[in-house]
This record gives structure tokens, C-alpha cells and sequence, in this order.
């Protein structure tokens, strides 16, 4: 009898909520979920706090942990049957708050109540306080507690006041596919409804609860019916278009001219439509805006999976979609009839008018010296939403910028804030994009995010920083899981395929009333192919397209003194040779921060002195890698102290220090004229947790307001025609115009043969992606970290050949190399040897500058090559072949012309000799018989 009591009592024990939610599985509680997704009327859910900030407390009694809530709100939550069980405790907040104090203030709001909140002047930051009356009067607050489990109400409080104790809840929720954790207002208005879903947690077995989106049913987004006829007034003036849009039948890299950007209506009138025929972006715009397709009309392929919002913002804690729309049921594909019965989204920002207008430069672009791309005015497409803010930011204006451009696959975006509300508001966060994407595999198993394949698109923002390529410098790029998608093939629902362009953190600004912001550009271009040469070719274009000044590509040494003799030498040696710059190098003694009258003077009579020879003159300047002090130094958020940061440590430039260094450099270039700037370290990345620099408020805007510093340098200089070598990539799109192309410093101090191998390795390698005039290679002429005889060209005149093979290579490439010593030639050989190859490369610059197509790479054991193409012009393809080895090589070598435009004969001569006519074959390729002299090269024009 004992021992059956016994098994009772541990049956009971086992089966109470208690043992079932510490037995099974894994808990988690509710406040360590995402709480982005999640829908509240006013400000936004709270984790471990209630939603006016203060601790969680309901007739004094405390709790740990859970989600502070202000009716009305709701909290959807993806279960994938996966969950067992889910306990909490109910109730409304306790509330001693003195809304009538001098240190609260009050938002007017439609309905005639107010909205009351306080202001951190410190963090900068508001704290939402409740709703209330205008004489400023807030109620004990009464609400009602839903659960609803798939559809059906598992759980109701009844009406719960202040003052009342709370209420526990345990659920089973075994075969349960989603929840919604509602707090409504009891009927009477949401005065001090300060809801507490607290001490909740979930038992789970294998996939975490995740929140998905919360469309509170009761406070569907009103829409404003004025806007909506004013906007379909326009609308009606497009030329129309059907839906699904045709697919291209030309290659747009041999002729792009029928490639033309224009803005259309649907046959339907409901949506526009922005297309050049290679790429297209279609919008609803009824009941609200919203992404319904987007298209690659090159392969006839859509890329959007699911309708997609235009963006999101984080305004003062609360986060708003930028149009939207709710009521998509499957989300691994869309048919356009689902979309017409689809609802405006809460507390979205609706729009209310668009344009259509042409595109104007970004960088204002002077294009004072010789570049492969002439200035000539944008051509393409700027359509602009305008969206209004709801409630309190009815007078917040977002202007959603869309340009599209003539003859490229590619779409730009960037967003304007406007704020006229009469008070201050915060920017915590902005989302530019958040595209529901098809994701291009469905492994069923596969967990981790670098083994799912992401679609074959390139994505490419003006935010970016710390590496030598568009790949190792990208900030702004996050394919995040899609909890919506729950019909993916993966288990775990863990596909990368809901693509976010947003700051890593940040950007955490103020915008003053009457005041606005501009967000980060960002570019999306989708390939036709997955050929790695094709694709490198598209992103060629873009940048000739979006960042023209980057096709600048003066022919210039570096001088490593500042010795007025030694670089009035210099200067004449370039005059002499058909160079066109001087960098006054590292290590010279040159220093910009220097303002006295005696060091502008000693560099601006050098200026005058190379411009009276033709030649430009610029110089070098280091920034980040190095200490300044503990007070101006980044601080570490881990220590916070400074080290332990990118380079060790780094000056914070939005320290008092860093704006006095921008206005040297500024001041400098202005009162020498030198047109070339060498900035060294730049801006990496590095955050700072100070509270103390006087330009930044915190950790959370260190990143934006440090890279906006060094933006704005870079962009001015680029106006101003001052060419700008950093080494990052990240300011490419900024105003930059060239960045090294990725070498290993201590191989110029391997033997000489040696580095001219590896020196095409490194320009075969670079330049996939990346403009031959993007990047620059390096000859030190002098010895460089150790190597001796071996390994330095210094005297020129006893190392001739490999000093003529290195120029060869570098101009026969289109990279220029920063040629470093205090002269370019030590007797007249050398200086004839100097004087012909600046002459062939002139010659020959156009096509020495155009993309280039892959033949060999260098291995040391045959020949290998190289061929620029540009269909554009009477040279359309030239061949560099090179032979490392010790005998010479007799061989047929593959010509694929296909990216020359040559569709029938080629017209080819080796060097200057007599053209032979080739047929081409099937594949667009020629077959030539060459001699490559042993340790030597030859080279073919293309016509």
C-alpha cells in the first residue's frame, strides 16, 4: 500500500506543470526572443522591464525576468510543434509615476489623449511614460490577457487592473504550431495599460521558438484615401506594362544602349513598375507600398520569394515598417491575386505621393586628368516614395529613393528622413532593405549559415571598411533566417533567405526638428550566368557606371624624400619620361599636421615648381594605425580603456583631435594645392565606447559619426580633384580612387625573378572584380625590407632588364605600381628604357586600362596571359603572354574573343607587325601560333 502511494505521488510529482517544463527538453524564456517582430500600438515591448521602464513589480510583488507590454500589443510566436509546454504570470504594473512633473513631457496624438515621456539628456534618449489626458492625469490601467494556440483562445484573464494580484498560466502546448501572447485594453482606452507578461518561459525539444510577424487584427493601419486617389491620379499617366515582364534577347556587356530605365503602371493600375529590361522592381501601391516582384529579366528569373516592406526604422525604442503588407499565407512563393487581398500593416509609415525624375551625380566629379570613362551626365531613372509617418510621427517624411540606370542590370537605393514634429527624435536603427529572397538550394539538414548557397546576385554598399576587396570590406550585407517560412525544405527552418541591409550597430543618431538624415547607399545587381569571369565583368561595369572616377589612372612614382633638390630632380626625371605624378612617399618627412608658414611654404613652392612641369604633386599621411593619447583614443567597450582595438589602437576621429586632424589635411591641400593624397590606416572600423569625445554620444553611434569624418574628407577631395590612394576598399564608392591590390610586403625582398612572377600572380588574382585602375602594385627601386643585391633594382642601369620587365607587366596590366626611390632613371639607357615603355602604354592606354579576361595564371612552368577587351573601341582585345622559363616557348594559345564584340573575323598583329585575319569559330575563339622569348614577353592587338 506504502509503495503505491509512493508511485502516486511521483506520477503527480512527474506530471505537474513544474516537472513538465524543467523535464523535457531545453526552457527558454520569453525575454530572451527577438522582440523586433512583435506589434504594440505605442513605444515597444520591454525585456525585464515594464514597458514604461521600471522594474517589474504588481502589488509589490517583484519577478526576474519576462516582457513589459502597453496595450495594445501582440506577440507571435512560431512554436513548429516543437514546444511542450509555457508558464507566466500575469498582471498590470505598478505605476507611482508623476506625470505632472517638470522633467516629463507630452506628444499631442490624433485622438485628443497625450503621450507622455521622458528624456535621457545623457544617452539621448526618450522613455516612453503611458498615455494619458491632456491635464495630465493617467489611469491604474485595466486590460485583458489573450493566448491564443493556432487559431483558438487557450487562455483569457478577464479584465486585470492595477492594484490586482496577478494571474499564472500554464499551457500544454504539445502539437502547437504558433501562439499569440495579446494584451488588449479592457474597452476603456489604453491609459496606464502597462501589461507584464512575467516569469515566462518555454519548455522545447529541438527548434527554438522563434517571433514572426504580429498583425494585431484590431488596428489594421488606416489608410489615408486622399493620398491613395492622388497617388492613382498619377499613376494613370504611366505607360503601361503586363505583368509577368519579357525577358532580354541581347547580351547587354557587347551593347547595353537598348537598356533604358523607365518607370511604368501595370495593366491593373495598382502597382508601378522600374525597369531597364535587365532588372526590374515591382510596387504595390495600394492599400500601402510594397515590393511584390523583383526580377531578373536576364534569365527570367524572380528573386523575391514573399512581398516584401521597403525598409524598416527604430525610432526612440519603437521600430516602424516602411510601407508593407500583412495577410501573406505562404511564404516560399507569391501569385499576384494573393496580393489584392492583402492589408496595410500597424504602425507602418504609409505612403502618400512619388516621383519620377532623372538621376544626378552622387560625387560631383571634375574629371581634371586622363580616365578611361569621359564625364558625361548620369543617364537613367530616380523614382521617389514619399511616406508619412503614423501617430505621433505624422510629421516624419521619408523619402525612398530608387535610381535605375541605362544599360546596367543594377538598382540603387537610399532613404531621406525629414523630421517637422516639433521635437527631437532618435534613429536607433534603420533596415534599407528586407527582402523575402529565393533561396537558391534546400538542404534538409544543414545548420550552419556558410553551407547554404546564397542567390547569385551582387550586393555592394557605400558603408564599408577594412580590406583590399568589395568581399573582405562589406558591412552592411545579413542573410538572416525567416521564421515566416515554414514551409522551407531545411528542418531547423534555419535558411539564410530573408536578406537585411543594415549598420552593423548604430547609426543611433539625433535629428533635431527641421532637421533630416540620409542613410548609406546601397546596389543590387543580379548575374545572368555563374561563370566567374562573366560575373567580375558585370561588377566591372557597374563601378565605370556608379563610381567613374575610379577610371582615373595617372602614371606616378613615389619619392622618398621631401628634400627640395631631391624632389626637384625628381620632378624633372618625370617631366623628361612622360610621368604625371609624384607621391612624396613614407618615410620623406613630409607632414601635413605641420602648420606652420614655413612647412606650407616649403610645399607649395614644390607644388608650383612639378605644375610648371606638367607634373602633379601630392604626399602621404598616416591615421589610424597609430596612439595618440587615453583621452583621444578609441575605447575598448570590453575594457573600457583603449587597446586591444583593430591596429592595437587608434585615434577616435570623432574625438576633438580627429576633427582637428580633417581640418590640417583639408587646410593643407587648400593652401599648397597639391592634388594627390596617401592615406594610410584610414578609418578601420574600430568602435568607441567614450562618452567623452566631444563628436559621438556613445558606442552606438561611434562607427557612423567616425566613418561620416573620413566620408566626408574623401568626397570633398574627389570634388576637388585631388586623386586619393587608401589602402581600403571601403571608400572606393565614396570618392576614393585607387587601393592596393594585395600584396605581401616582404616578397620585394625575394630575388628579382621571383618577384616578377609573383607580382602577375598578384595582378591575375586582383583583378577579377576589381578595374585595373582601381588598384595599385608596388616596385620598391631601392632595397625593401632586407634581400640585398638580389633582390633590389638600384642601380637601375645594372638591373635594366628586370626594371624594363617589371613596367611591362605593370603598364601591360593597367596597374600602375608605386615606382619607390628618389629617381626613375640613372643613365641614359635607362632613362631611353623608361621613355619607351610610357610611350607603348600611351599608346596603347585605353585598352591597357579596359576589364581583362583570364587566359593563364603564372606558375613558373608555362606561359602566362592576360587580354584586355572593350567592344567600344578600334582596339577591342590585347593580349600580354609572358614566358618565366629559362628556354622559349613555341605554342597555339586559345584566343576567346566573345567580351571583344568581334562576332566574325579578327584583325590580329603581334607588337607592330603586319595583321593577320582570323575566322572565328563557334565559341567566338581563334587559335594563334606565338614565340615567347625565353624570360620574356611578346603582346597582341585585337581589331
Amino acid at each position: 500500500m506504502l509503495m503505491k502511494i509512493k508511485l502516486i505521488l511521483a506520477l503527480f510529482i512527474l506530471l505537474s506543470p513544474v516537472a513538465m517544463l524543467k523535464g523535457q527538453g531545453t526552457t527558454i524564456k520569453l525575454s530572451e526572443l527577438e522582440l523586433d517582430r512583435a506589434y504594440q500600438q505605442y513605444s515597444s515591448p520591454l525585456k525585464n522591464r515594464a514597458a514604461n521602464g521600471a522594474p517589474f513589480k504588481v502589488l509589490g510583488q517583484t519577478f526576474d525576468h519576462g516582457v513589459g507590454v502597453y496595450a495594445n500589443s501582440q506577440i507571435r510566436i512560431f512554436l513548429a510543434n516543437n514546444v511542450q509546454h509555457f508558464e507566466c504570470k500575469v498582471g498590470v504594473n505598478d505605476n507611482d509615476i508623476d506625470y505632472k512633473s517638470d522633467n516629463i513631457s507630452a506628444v499631442p496624438l490624433t485622438d485628443g489623449s497625450m503621450m507622455f515621456y521622458q528624456t535621457d539628456n545623457i544617452k539621448k534618449s526618450k522613455q516612453f511614460l503611458g498615455i494619458g489626458s491632456g491635464n495630465g492625469s493617467v489611469e491604474k490601467g485595466s486590460v485583458v490577457f489573450k493566448i491564443i494556440a493556432d487559431g483558438k483562445e487557450v487562455f483569457n484573464s478577464g479584465t486585470m487592473r492595477g492594484n490586482e494580484a496577478v494571474k499564472s498560466v500554464n499551457l500544454d502546448l504539445r502539437g502547437i504550431n504558433v501562439i499569440d501572447l495579446i494584451c488588449q485594453d479592457a474597452g476603456d482606452g489604453s491609459s496606464g495599460d502597462f501589461g507584464n507578461w512575467m516569469n515566462a518561459q518555454f519548455a522545447y525539444s529541438e527548434i527554438k521558438p522563434q517571433l514572426v510577424e504580429a498583425h494585431y487584427v484590431q488596428a489594421n493601419r488606416v489608410v489615408d484615401k486622399q493620398a491613395q486617389k492622388h497617388i492613382h491620379d498619377k499613376v494613370s499617366r504611366l505607360s503601361a506594362i503586363q505583368l509577368p515582364l519579357p525577358n532580354v534577347r541581347y547580351d547587354w556587356l557587347l551593347d547595353a544602349s537598348r537598356a533604358k530605365a523607365k518607370v511604368l503602371q501595370t495593366h491593373d493600375q495598382k502597382s508601378i513598375v522600374l525597369t531597364n529590361g535587365l532588372v526590374s522592381r515591382v510596387f504595390r501601391i495600394t492599400p500601402n507600398l510594397a515590393t511584390i516582384d523583383l526580377s531578373n529579366q536576364m534569365t527570367g528569373q524572380t528573386l523575391l520569394r514573399a512581398v516584401s516592406s521597403e525598409g524598416i526604422l527604430k525610432i526612440d525604442g519603437k521600430i516602424y515598417s516602411l510601407g508593407g503588407l500583412a495577410g501573406q499565407e505562404e511564404f516560399g512563393y507569391t501569385m499576384f491575386d494573393w496580393v489584392d487581398k492583402m492589408q496595410a500593416l500597424p504602425n507602418s509609415f504609409q505612403v502618400v505621393d512619388f516621383e519620377v525624375g532623372e538621376l544626378s551625380p552622387r560625387i560631383n566629379w571634375p574629371n581634371k586628368r586622363w580616365s578611361l570613362v569621359k564625364k558625361a551626365p548620369e543617364e537613367g531613372c530616380l523614382l521617389t516614395f514619399i511616406l508619412k509617418g503614423p501617430e505621433v510621427l505624422e510629421n516624419v517624411r521619408v523619402k525612398i529613393n530608387y535610381a535605375l540606370y541605362d544599360g546596367l542590370p543594377c538598382i540603387s537605393k537610399w532613404i531621406e528622413i525629414e523630421n517637422n514634429t516639433g521635437m527631437e527624435i532618435n534613429l536607433d536603427e534603420f533596415n534599407l532593405e528586407q527582402l523575402a529572397m529565393v533561396e537558391p538550394d534546400s538542404p534538409v539538414e544543414t545548420k550552419e549559415s556558410h553551407q547554404f548557397l546564397k542567390p547569385n546576385i551582387h550586393l555592394e554598399s557605400d558603408w564599408a571598411f577594412l580590406g583590399f576587396t568589395e568581399k573582405e570590406s562589406e558591412r552592411t550585407e545579413f542573410w538572416d533566417v525567416d521564421p515566416r517560412y515554414t514551409s522551407q525544405c531545411n528542418y531547423p527552418l534555419l535558411t539564410p533567405c530573408l536578406l537585411n541591409i543594415k549598420l552593423p550597430m548604430g547609426p543611433d543618431v539625433s535629428i533635431p526638428s527641421g532637421k533630416g538624415f540620409t542613410t548609406f547607399r546601397n546596389w543590387m545587381m543580379p548575374f545572368d550566368s555563374e561563370q566567374r569571369e562573366r560575373k567580375g565583368l558585370f561588377v566591372q561595369r557597374m563601378y565605370k557606371k556608379i563610381a567613374p572616377w575610379v577610371t582615373e589612372n595617372p602614371i606616378f612614382m613615389h619619392c622618398t624624400s621631401s628634400d627640395p633638390k631631391v624632389v626637384r630632380e625628381a620632378v624633372d626625371q618625370c617631366a623628361a619620361t612622360g610621368y604625371e605624378m609624384i607621391i612624396l612617399s613614407f618615410g620623406s618627412g613630409l607632414s601635413m599636421e605641420n602648420e606652420s608658414v614655413d612647412n606650407i611654404a616649403k610645399f607649395r613652392e614644390m607644388r608650383q615648381y612639378a605644375n610648371s612641369k606638367g607634373i602633379e604633386l601630392g604626399g602621404y599621411s598616416l591615421l589610424s594605425s597609430r596612439w595618440i593619447s587615453d583621452s583621444i583614443d578609441v575605447i575598448n567597450p570590453q575594457t573600457g580603456k583603449r587597446g586591444g582595438m583593430i591596429f592595437g589602437s587608434s585615434p577616435c576621429l570623432s574625438s576633438e583631435w580627429g576633427f582637428d586632424y580633417f581640418r590640417k589635411i583639408k587646410s593643407f591641400f587648400e593652401k599648397t594645392g597639391m592634388t594627390v593624397f596617401e592615406n594610410d590606416g584610414s578609418y578601420p572600423g574600430n568602435v568607441c565606447a567614450s562618452t567623452e569625445h566631444a563628436h559621438h554620444k556613445g558606442l552606438l553611434d561611434s562607427q557612423w559619426e567616425q566613418r561620416k569624418q573620413i566620408v566626408d574628407l574623401y568626397t570633398w577631395m574627389c570634388e576637388q580633384g585631388i586623386y586619393t590612394n587608401v589602402p581600403d576598399f571601403g571608400y572606393i564608392l565614396n570618392g576614393s580612387t585607387k587601393v592596393g591590390i594585395g600584396y605581401r610586403e616582404v616578397n620585394w625582398s625575394l630575388p628579382r625573378e621571383r618577384q616578377l612572377v609573383l607580382g602577375r600572380q598578384v595582378m591575375y588574382d586582383g583583378l577579377w572584380e576589381r578595374l585595373p585602375s582601381m588598384c595599385w602594385t608596388f616596385v620598391p627601386l631601392t632595397e625593401y625590407h632586407g634581400g640585398g643585391a638580389a633582390a633590389t633594382l638600384e642601380p637601375l642601369k645594372d638591373h635594366l632588364k628586370d626594371y624594363k620587365a617589371h613596367q611591362i607587366q605593370n603598364y601591360g596590366t593597367g596597374v600602375q605600381a608605386c615606382y619607390r626611390g628618389h629617381r626613375l632613371y640613372d643613365s641614359p639607357e635607362t632613362k631611353q628604357t623608361v621613355i619607351e615603355v610610357i610611350e607603348w602604354y600611351k599608346k596603347y592606354r585605353d585598352i591597357l586600362n579596359s576589364e581583362i579576361v583570364h587566359l593563364r595564371r603564372p606558375d613558373g612552368k608555362d606561359y602566362d596571359g592576360i587580354m584586355h577587351v572593350n567592344p567600344e573601341l578600334a582596339e577591342k582585345g590585347f593580349v600580354m603572354l609572358y614566358n618565366p622559363t629559362k628556354t622559349s616557348i613555341t605554342k597555339t594559345i586559345k584566343l576567346p574573343l566573345y567580351y571583344t564584340g568581334i562576332s566574325k573575323t579578327a584583325s590580329v598583329r603581334e607588337q607592330e607587325q603586319k595583321p593577320q585575319t582570323y575566322l572565328l569559330d563557334n565559341q567566338s575563339c581563334i587559335e594563334v601560333e606565338l614565340e615567347i622569348p625565353a624570360q620574356g614577353y611578346t603582346w597582341l592587338v585585337v581589331e
